[in-house]
């Protein structure tokens, strides 16, 4: 009888385990920056050309390889990450499988160079589609350098689902956000088609690692957390208050021993800390980092390494929830708690200009400025009183506590309107906002104590149909 099962060549091996690992640019980018965290650097730099699929250069300055390891690493299933099959169960590095090189390398024109510091010369290897072409000694400085050109070059079925240049710069910047988050000891400097997009210098604490990539009006609005169990649990990060929040779960960053993940757990339990704090559909903004004993983990359960299986599950949702509802609920921190110092904008690092100190970052905003007057005798952008109105034409107040005061005002003539702004809201008396539309009526927001925990203003009166004065007040 005719055989019909068959050993599959290594070349074909290569780009089917190509298609778990590599999905686009951006998971390039994460693999190939997560072995030079693992490689001890702390100075690293990426440039991409046309949003990673002409070119995806990663250099650093870690440990480097010598010769033997150079072309070592090429190979399937080769790494320094593990020795026996207990290792598997005790993971502290972010990369182990020793398959991200090979398969990058099935898919694209690669070149490696690396040198070890003591070493007089290094090493530079250029492979095609997963064969090696050429290799021989070269200068350099220490550390490591991998190339990776005309990504899926010879799939073109998966070169064809790749989206847009900036689509794809946009992956691959979010995927470096949560790799910088995760370590803001690191130097990280973004280029994209010889144009510098970030530089993040190396700080001293999260919060000025967060104030330089999520910005400093965020982190005026979080507040630090650090709880830990006697069973070794230990939750430490920023979370936001329940005035600064997101639709999407886009700034929500969560790790697990150093490691980005999208747990389900995790995710559930925030969800239930924030319960009755937040909207439904809104989530909050938190850098959050869990650190639990490696061997009570395992993070070999996924392609991609975004999800992970607890051991007890159970006790790590609980812990994560009582933490949360802890801070969230318990008395507000003193100010200035949150210190940021010498913060550079976006860009600005290597470009020859002094670190200019930020101001203090608290975890709320300044309480001991008096609230603006709420807007109750001025039409919006005029000068016009509205005393001579008779009373049933007066303003009418309406105290939502404990957060807004919302004043509802006849709307003037067209012709007197002021103009609106981007966001198509008409500007109002100095610290509100107004909001209006065809109808008759426009409403004045005026936040009150910014330390509440605001309210949803879902019987709030919404004449127009679209959700505007609900949405406003949302910050």
């Amino acid at each position: 009888m005719s055989q019909k099962i068959h050993i599959l060549p290594e070349s074909l091996c290569n780009q089917i385990a190509a298609g778990e690992v590599v999905e686009r640019p951006a998971s390039v980018v994460k693999e190939l920056v997560e072995n030079s965290l693992d490689a001890g650097a702390d100075r690293i730099q990426v440039e991409v050309e046309n949003g990673g699929k002409r070119l995806i250069r990663v250099t650093d300055n870690g440990s480097g390889m010598s010769r033997e390891d150079a072309f070592l690493c090429l190979e399937r299933h080769a790494t320094s990450k593990l020795r026996m099959e207990q290792d598997l169960f005790r993971l502290t590095t972010l990369g182990f499988r020793g398959e991200a090189l090979p398969s990058i390398a099935a898919v694209s024109r690669l070149v490696l160079r690396t040198r070890l510091a003591e070493a007089m010369e290094g090493w530079e290897i250029l492979a095609e589609a997963g064969m090696i072409k050429h290799s021989a000694a070269a200068g350099g400085a220490p550390g490591t350098s991998i190339e990776i050109r005309n990504l899926f070059f010879n799939t073109p079925a998966r070169r064809k689902f790749l989206r847009r240049d900036e689509t794809e710069l946009g992956h691959i910047g979010e995927t470096l956000t949560r790799l910088a988050l995760s370590c803001p000891e690191v130097c990280l400097r973004f280029v994209h088609n010889g144009r510098v997009l970030w530089d993040v210098n190396r700080q001293k604490t999260l919060v000025e690692r967060v104030a330089e990539l999520l910005g400093r009006e965020a982190v005026r609005s979080m507040i630090h957390m650090d709880q830990q169990t006697p069973e070794g649990l230990r939750l430490h990060g920023l979370i936001s208050q329940p005035g600064l929040n997101r639709a999407g779960l886009g700034g929500v960053y969560t790790f697990i021993n150093g490691r980005y993940i999208r747990d389900r757990v995790v995710q559930h339990a925030l969800g239930d800390a924030y319960r009755n704090l937040l909207p439904r559909g809104r989530h909050p903004v938190v850098v959050l980092f869990l650190d639990i004993e490696p061997s009570q983990v395992d993070v070999n359960v996924h392609p991609t390494k975004h999800e992970v299986r607890f051991r007890e599950q159970s006790a790590v949702h609980d812990f994560i929830v009582q933490a949360l509802r802890s801070r969230l609920r318990g008395p507000a921190p003193p100010a200035a708690v949150l210190p940021v110092e010498g913060v550079l904008s976006r860009g600005s690092a290597g470009q020859g200009d002094e670190p200019q100190p930020a101001p203090v970052l608290t975890g709320f905003a300044d309480a001991s400025r008096p609230p603006a007057p709420v807007a109750t005798g001025r039409t919006a952008g005029t000068n016009r009183e509205r005393a001579d109105l008779p009373a049933q034409d007066k303003p009418r107040v309406q105290e939502i506590p404990p957060r807004y005061t919302v004043a509802a005002e006849q709307r003037v003539s067209p012709a007197k309107d002021p103009p609106r702004n981007a966001a198509g809201l008409f500007d109002g008396p100095e610290g509100q906002m107004r909001v209006d539309g065809p109808g008759s009526e426009g409403f004045f927001f005026q936040p009150q104590d910014p330390r509440a925990v605001p309210q949803q203003l879902s019987g709030m009166p919404d004449r127009h149909g679209s959700g505007a004065c609900r949405s406003a007040c949302r910050p």
